[in-house]
C-alpha cells in the first residue's frame, strides 16, 4: 500500500528531514574515515576533487578549457578546499557567482572506501553525475578532464576511476559496455544495490532513495513522485537512480559469471561477491538486499557506524547463510577471504592507537574462535610456498565453481538469459575458457592472487621409466615435515618431460636465478 502522507514528530520536524540528516551524518563520518586513512600527500584529494569539477582553472589538475562542463549543484567550497587549491595554483582565487551553471549534479565515491575493507590498495570508483542536457562535445571534454585527473591522482599514489553518469539514462536501464572495471549488461540493479549501501556523497544532490521508506520500496516510483509533486522535497536537491523493488533473475547469473572471471586474479574478493549472489538467489523472490537491510537500520535509528559498515553487514549475511546450511569448510573460507580483504594483520603491531578497523577485526576473529597461531599463519600469506598455494587455489576454485553452478541452475530454472548481452557473455566466456580449461600442454597459472613469492630454494626433476619404456617426470621440492622436524622431498607436479615441468616452473615464477636445480635420471641421457 502506498503511503500518501508524511508524518511529523511532536516537535514539528518532519520525518523526512530527520532521515535525511541521519544519512548525511553517516555519510560525513564515512567521509572522515576515508580522509583519515589517506597518507599525508593524499589528504587534500577529497577536498580538491569537487572543486576541480566546480571550476575550470588553468593551473588546477584536469583543466581542458574554459568551456568544459563545470559547477556542482548545491556546492560551495569551504576554506580548507580553497587553501588546498592555492597550494597547487598560487594565483587561484575563488569567487562565488550567483548565476553559476550546474553542469554536475552529484559526485560520489563507491566501493570499499570508508569501510572496514578499505586499504592502501583500495581504488576510488567515482560516479560523476552530469546534467542530462549536455551535448556530445561537452561530454567529450568532461571525459578528458576525468582522464587528466586520474593521471594526477596516480602521481600522488591513488588509483582513481571515473564513471560519468546520466542518472536518467541509468534509471531507464541504459548501461555501459563491458570494460575492465564494469560488468556491462550482466548486472545493473546489483550495481545500484552496491552503490546505495557503499556510496559516499562528496558534493551535490543526495539520492532520493534515502527518503523512500524500506516498506515503500515496492512503490518506489509512486512514492518519489508523491514527494516531488507535493513539494516535500525539492527536485533540484535530489538525484534519482531508481528503486530496487526487484532484481531480475538474469542478473544473479550474470553477476556470478562476472565474479568467476574476476576471481581469476582476485579470488578472495570474488568468493565474497559471488557467494552474496548465491544467498540472494537462494531466497528468491523474497530476498532482502543488503542495501535494504542497511536502510532499515538507518530508519530504525541506528547510528553505530561499525554496525552500519557495508562490509560488516556483508560478512554477517554470508555467515548466517553458511551456518544455516552447515557448510563449515565454506564458512571458514569466507572468513579467511574477509580477513584478507580487510588486510589488517592482527599479529603485527597496531598502525596507530586509534585503529578502528583493527578493533572491529579483532572482535570478529574472537567471535570466530581464531587462535593466535592461525592468525599468524594467515598474516604470512605472502610467504606461502607452492604446496600451500596449490591447496588454497583448489579450495578457491571449487568454491567459485560451486556458486557459479548454483546460480547457473537457478537461472535456468527461473528465467532465460535474454537480458544479458550476448557480446558480454561471449567476452566473459572466452576469458573463462582460457583461464580454467584444462588440456594437455597448457600452463596453468596457479598463483594468481594468493601468495606474492613462491620461489623455491631447491628443486629436483626426477625421472621414472615404466616397463614399457615410457618415461615420466615429477617435480620435487624440500618440504618441512612437522612430525620429524626435518626436510623431505615431496612431489609438486608430474609431467611427460623435464622441459614441460621446467616451463611450468618458469611461468608460475617458482624459480629464479638463485634456485638450485638438480636431476635424478634413471636411464639413458636426458631428452627434452
Amino acid at each position: 500500500m502506498l503511503v500518501t502522507t508524511i508524518k511529523t514528530d511532536g516537535s514539528g520536524e518532519t520525518d523526512l528531514k530527520a532521515i535525511k540528516n541521519r544519512f548525511l551524518e553517516i555519510n560525513q563520518q564515512r567521509l572522515e574515515r576515508t580522509q583519515n586513512s589517506l597518507k599525508w600527500k593524499q589528504r587534500n584529494f577529497l577536498n580538491l576533487l569537487p572543486l576541480f569539477f566546480h571550476v575550470n582553472h588553468k593551473q588546477l589538475p584536469g583543466y581542458v578549457s574554459g568551456e568544459t562542463p563545470a559547477g556542482i549543484s548545491l556546492y560551495s567550497p569551504d576554506k580548507s578546499s580553497i587553501e588546498a587549491a592555492k597550494s597547487l595554483a598560487n594565483n587561484f582565487d575563488y569567487k562565488e557567482s550567483a548565476a553559476a551553471k550546474c553542469d554536475i549534479h552529484s559526485l560520489f565515491i563507491m566501493g570499499s572506501v570508508g569501510t572496514i575493507a578499505q586499504s592502501e590498495k583500495s581504488d576510488f570508483d567515482i560516479w560523476l553525475c552530469y546534467n542530462p542536457t549536455l551535448d556530445d562535445n561537452a561530454l567529450t571534454e568532461l571525459r578528458v578532464k576525468c582522464d587528466y585527473i586520474e593521471v594526477w591522482a596516480e602521481s600522488i599514489g591513488l588509483e582513481v576511476h571515473f564513471f560519468p553518469m546520466d542518472a536518467e539514462k541509468f534509471r531507464s536501464g541504459e548501461v555501459h559496455q563491458l570494460s575492465s572495471e564494469s560488468s556491462g549488461s550482466t548486472q545493473h540493479h546489483l550495481l545500484l544495490e552496491e552503490f546505495y549501501r557503499t556510496s559516499i556523497l562528496l558534493a551535490g544532490r543526495f539520492p532520493v532513495w534515502w527518503l523512500v521508506p524500506p516498506d515503500q520500496e515496492k512503490h518506489y516510483d509512486e512514492f518519489v513522485h508523491h514527494l516531488t509533486h507535493n513539494r516535500f522535497v525539492d527536485e533540484s536537491e535530489v538525484i534519482d537512480f531508481g528503486g530496487l523493488s526487484k532484481v531480475p533473475v538474469e542478473e544473479f547469473f550474470g553477476a556470478g559469471l562476472w565474479q568467476v572471471y574476476k576471481g581469476i586474479d582476485s579470488p578472495y574478493k570474488s568468493v565474497l561477491k559471488i557467494l552474496l549472489m548465491e544467498t540472494y538467489a537462494s531466497s528468491y523472490p523474497n530476498c532482502e538486499l543488503l542495501s535494504q537491510h542497511f536502510k532499515q537500520k538507518v530508519y530504525d535509528g541506528m547510528t553505530d557506524l561499525n554496525a552500519l559498515d557495508p562490509y560488516s553487514i556483508l560478512i554477517r549475511r554470508l555467515e548466517d547463510y553458511l551456518i544455516k546450511r552447515k557448510e563449515k569448510d565454506r564458512l571458514e573460507l569466507v572468513r579467511r577471504c574477509f580477513y584478507f580483504k580487510v588486510n589488517v594483520p592482527l599479529s603485527a603491531a597496531p598502525r596507530s592507537k586509534d585503529d578502528w578497523q583493527r578493533s572491529c577485526l579483532k572482535e570478529l576473529t574472537a567471535s570466530w574462535n581464531w587462535k593466535a597461531d592461525h592468525i599468524e599463519e594467515l598474516d604470512k600469506r605472502n610467504e606461502w610456498k607452492i604446496h600451500r598455494v596449490l591447496q588454497e587455489r583448489k579450495v578457491l576454485v571449487e568454491d567459485l565453481t560451486h556458486s557459479y553452478m548454483f546460480l547457473s541452475k537457478f537461472a535456468r530454472n527461473n528465467a532465460g538469459l535474454s537480458r544479458i548481452s550476448q557480446k558480454d557473455l561471449n567476452a566473459l566466456g572466452r576469458k573463462l575458457y582460457a583461464a580454467f580449461e584444462k588440456k594437455p600442454g597448457k600452463i596453468e597459472l596457479v598463483n594468481r592472487g594468493v601468495s606474492t613469492n613462491i620461489v623455491e630454494r631447491k628443486l629436483t626433476f626426477q625421472q621414472s621409466v615404466a616397463r614399457s619404456g615410457v618415461e615420466s617426470w615429477q617435480l620435487l621440492n624440500e618440504a618441512s615435515n612437522a612430525a620429524t622436524k626435518s626436510l623431505e622431498l615431496t612431489a609438486i607436479k608430474r609431467g611427460s618431460s623435464a622441459a614441460e615441468l621446467l616451463t611450468w616452473c618458469h611461468f608460475i615464477k617458482l624459480i629464479n636465478p638463485g634456485t638450485i636445480l638438480s636431476l635424478d635420471t634413471k636411464v639413458g641421457s636426458l631428452q627434452v
